[in-house]
């Protein structure tokens, strides 16, 4: 009897160290996989969220009762996709993004510095385009823009509301002269204006530094390495695509660029952004922008929003939540703290309503159904 009691006891000494074991190989299950073209599949009972409630709440988009022009949800947790719902004649082609084309764009700068086309972000704007020997209202102010400015949407340009953008989207002569052009208003770095402009300026830039087209820079550098196979650029003019939100993707893709930013800019083994500058990207560079569906405090990097998991908080501190935000609905979410992204897609009959209303979904819905 004392031998099988040596036994037992012995066996209890090693329990810490089979848990430890146990829960280090969970996480780099997690950390260590990169999907493909589809994602691994699991339920969402398996990674530590109510199925129950996500279930009822698949069931109300579905009736329409909380999110009417609703195309897709997903969520991606662990590097599972747990949830993946279409909805309406919505079959899962590549979807527009609008705006949330604009973090994708940023995402390409990154990946610019990566691979050594980019030396750093106080690189002045205008040095990035020699072509042009004379630009309009050049003064001091506009020779000071760096392209952290322009990521940060703060060039001191009098871009003062997206009532600019129709027209440069209706200009028909050179698109990135137009932007380079535009009147300024302030000092770069004092004052936070919403700009389609400098995101579309973004497509000459890359094309410019890496001597081949935008989008055949973004299949080789972003796209082929996370196996996105079906991204399609519309509202190109001169060769140049639509950098402000001309990007079509399918949701899982979507995922995938939450994914890439989880991981810190590391996918299967190779780096495609700096793991600075997903650290950059992510910082309140602009600390307040404005006020979306209630949430207190929307704070800015490099062309992604930033929230707290509280939406009434009014912390400074590290974001938790990254958004990447397009017009009619159009989301990524990504939350560290839960190594999770979540996917809404909206069409184009969202009003606008219709378009912030996902924000609270995510608060309202999504985060109570995780388990603590």
């Amino acid at each position: 009897m004392k031998y099988w009691k040596r036994i037992f006891y012995q066996l209890l000494l090693f329990i810490p160290t089979f848990l430890f074991l146990g829960l280090h190989c969970l996480f780099a299950q997690a950390s260590d996989y990169f999907p493909k073209s589809d994602w691994r599949i699991a339920s969402p009972k398996d990674h530590n969220m109510d199925q129950n409630r996500i279930e009822e709440f698949v069931a109300q988009l579905k009736t329409g009762k909380v999110q009417k022009p609703i195309s897709s949800f997903l969520i991606v947790k662990n590097g599972y996709l747990v949830v993946n719902e279409t909805f309406g004649s919505y079959n899962g082609t590549p979807h527009t993004l609008q705006s949330v084309t604009k973090s994708i764009t940023s995402t390409l700068v990154g990946a610019a510095i990566q691979n050594g086309f980019i030396s750093n972000l106080d690189q002045k704007v205008i040095s990035f385009f020699p072509e042009y020997k004379q630009i309009d209202h050049l003064d001091a102010r506009k020779k000071a823009m760096t392209l952290e400015h322009a990521l940060t949407m703060r060039t001191g340009q009098a871009w003062t509301g997206e009532r600019h953008l129709d027209p440069l989207n209706r200009y028909q002569g050179d698109r990135m002269k137009y932007v380079l052009d535009y009147t300024m208003e302030t000092q770069p770095g004092k004052v936070w204006y919403y700009n389609s402009g400098i995101a579309i300026l973004m497509g000459g830039l890359l094309k410019n530094v890496t001597g081949m087209s935008t989008q055949d820079f973004a299949l080789r550098y972003l796209f082929d390495p996370l196996h996105i196979e079906d991204a399609k650029w519309r509202w190109s003019h001169k060769g140049i695509p639509h950098t402000g939100g001309g990007l079509f993707l399918k949701p899982t893709d979507l995922a995938k660029i939450g994914y890439l930013y989880l991981r810190n800019g590391r996918w299967n083994g190779k780096q495609i952004l700096p793991e600075w500058w997903v650290e950059k990207a992510t910082q309140r560079h602009v600390p307040d922008t404005e006020n979306i569906a209630g949430i207190s405090k929307i704070s800015y990097g490099y062309m992604w929003w930033l929230m707290n998991m509280d939406k009434k908080s009014k912390s400074s501190e590290s974001p938790e939540i990254y958004m990447a935000y397009g017009h009619w609905g159009q989301f990524i979410f990504v939350i560290p703290n839960y190594d999770m992204i979540v996917v809404f897609t909206n069409d184009s009959s969202a009003s606008y309503s219709d378009e912030i209303r996902p924000i609270s979904l995510l608060y309202d819905y999504v985060l109570p159904a995780i388990l603590k």
